[in-house]
């Protein structure tokens, strides 16, 4: 596939404001979806002051996030005659804002597959946060502020806003991943029930995730709520590590001071505290989706589980990284997953690009002729998903 092409050509038309967008000469089309979410975000209160310039600018009360709770998300369609019977869920990654960056990824698995590819959001992110935490004019001040108080490293106003709201309180990070896992498994069930408009009842859905939305597909894959997950398959790109082995500082992510404070927390004081009987204990434990979350932050924590867990998935897995990935090493993937036993053949492959690139822009969109370049690496990447999801 033409990757810069069609990049360009799905710019120009895509806009969640439009309930069905059609692709010109591709025999698909673009529909948006409404989900609202039933998670509660009540989360056991840290002591912070909320009558603060940070907080009154990134609105500290998730629970009054109305993006986060009733928002709208894209899906690839290939036109039918009937209801389709299958589709994969494309997940995203950290602190990303806008769909455009996934556009020719779902375009290229849904035509390549034949399969509706639906675009969900993770929680806070996407269009489920409030709009002027991408508008740079908005974030200035809270920039400008963060930067005097503590000054980070790669601090932008791009990642100012999760920046703060993690150091404000790292259980966020938490929260937003029980939240997403929630809405994703509420969705399934309404696919597997018949009751969503798109596809046919107990439809077969595959998992295509990058980045952090590999680090939650895993824990949604390990612990399979209500058994959703048993026939699925799960491609991941750019992800697959343990927390413990990412390094999330970046100027597209977070600034130096969240990502050690986030690294801090869920390495220390987030495992002491589950050991104490409070409402944060109660909060986090109790559910095989908090087991699977503890599981994937280090090596040593609940091992057996983990490795029992992923040694009945290994044939439903594949991974692809990045050998100058800086955010999740591609040698950090592949250890994550060395002990597990019998792994079938091409279970993890390592890809380097002849271009400039980075984890937060594997594909980036060239005007001259690097962007040949892209799009035959683009389709180093696509062409085994499809082959493992089709």
């Amino acid at each position: 596939m033409e990757f810069t092409k069609i990049y360009n050509e799905l710019k120009d038309v895509f806009s969640l404001d439009n309930e069905r967008t059609t692709i010109n000469g591709s025999g698909m089309e673009i529909r948006i979806m409404q989900f609202k979410s039933n998670s509660s975000l009540v989360l056991p209160s840290n002591g912070i002051d909320e009558q603060t310039l940070f907080h009154q600018t990134i609105a500290t009360c998730d629970e009054n996030i109305e993006e986060n709770r009733t928002f709208s998300y894209p899906v690839f369609v290939p036109k039918s005659e009937g209801l389709h019977n299958k589709a994969i869920v494309l997940l995203h990654g950290l602190n990303e804002r806008s769909w455009l960056k996934y556009l020719p990824w779902a375009y290229y698995l849904s035509e390549n597959t034949n399969r509706p590819v639906i675009l969900f959001p993770i929680a806070f992110h996407m269009n489920r946060s409030p709009e002027k935490w991408a508008n740079p004019r908005a974030m200035m001040p809270l920039l400008s502020s963060r930067q005097q108080a503590v000054s980070p490293d790669l601090s932008t106003f791009a990642n100012v806003a999760l920046s703060q709201r993690l150091s404000d309180d790292p259980l966020r990070f938490f929260a937003s991943g029980k939240q997403s896992s929630e809405d994703i498994t509420r969705l399934l069930e309404t696919i597997k029930k018949g009751e969503y408009p798109l596809l046919a009842e107990n439809s077969h859905i595959d998992f295509f995730s990058y980045s952090i939305g590999a680090f939650l597909s895993q824990i949604l894959f390990i612990a399979n709520p209500k058994g959703l997950f048993d026939d699925s398959r799960l491609f991941m790109f750019c992800g697959g590590a343990y927390f413990s082995e990412m390094y999330g500082a970046s100027r597209l992510i977070m600034d130096s001071q969240a990502f050690a404070n986030l690294r801090k927390y869920y390495l220390g004081d987030f495992l002491k505290e589950l050991k104490v009987d409070s409402p944060f204990s109660e909060y986090v434990n109790g559910n095989d989706i908090s087991e699977a979350f503890v599981s994937m932050i280090s090596p040593d924590l609940n091992a057996d589980f983990r490795q029992n867990r992923l040694e009945k998935l290994s044939e439903k897995i594949r991974i692809i990284g990045l050998k100058k990935d800086q955010v999740i090493p591609s040698s950090k993937i592949k250890s994550t997953f060395s002990d597990i036993k019998n792994r079938v053949k091409d279970f993890f492959q390592e890809l380097d690009f002849p271009y400039k690139y980075s984890h937060e822009v594997p594909f980036p969109v060239f005007s001259d002729s690097k962007s040949l370049q892209v799009d035959d690496n683009f389709n180093r990447v696509f062409q085994p998903a499809v082959e493992f999801l089709a």
